[in-house]
């Protein structure tokens, strides 16, 4: 799996040995896929388990102001229905909103 070298652990050892007062920071882009890889693994695993999840994929994915009316509503729909794949949502939009 290709990594970020900022996320690397090769990359935070180095770092610290060799910057040992600096603050390491992980830049907002990658720490935001690596949340939407999580997001689409719950959504893989509960589509294996529920056949109404199909096609749902970037209605998870997209931001909240990118979604059409319908996908909206279809999102509020799945995270009442699915309570884990709603609390995954939930701590991505925390996340996002932070």
């Amino acid at each position: 799996m290709e990594l970020n070298m900022a996320l690397s652990p090769a990359f935070i050892t180095g770092a610290a040995a060799y910057f040992p007062v600096a603050e390491i920071t992980f830049d907002r882009f990658h720490e935001v896929k690596l949340l939407n890889e999580a997001m689409d693994k719950v959504r893989k695993d509960a589509r294996k388990e529920y056949e109404a999840l199909k096609g749902l994929k970037y209605t998870f994915l997209k931001n909240r102001e990118n979604l059409s009316g319908k996908q909206a509503t279809s999102r509020v729909e799945m995270v009442q229905l699915y309570p884990k794949r709603g609390e995954a949502y939930r701590l991505k939009v925390l996340f996002n909103d932070l």
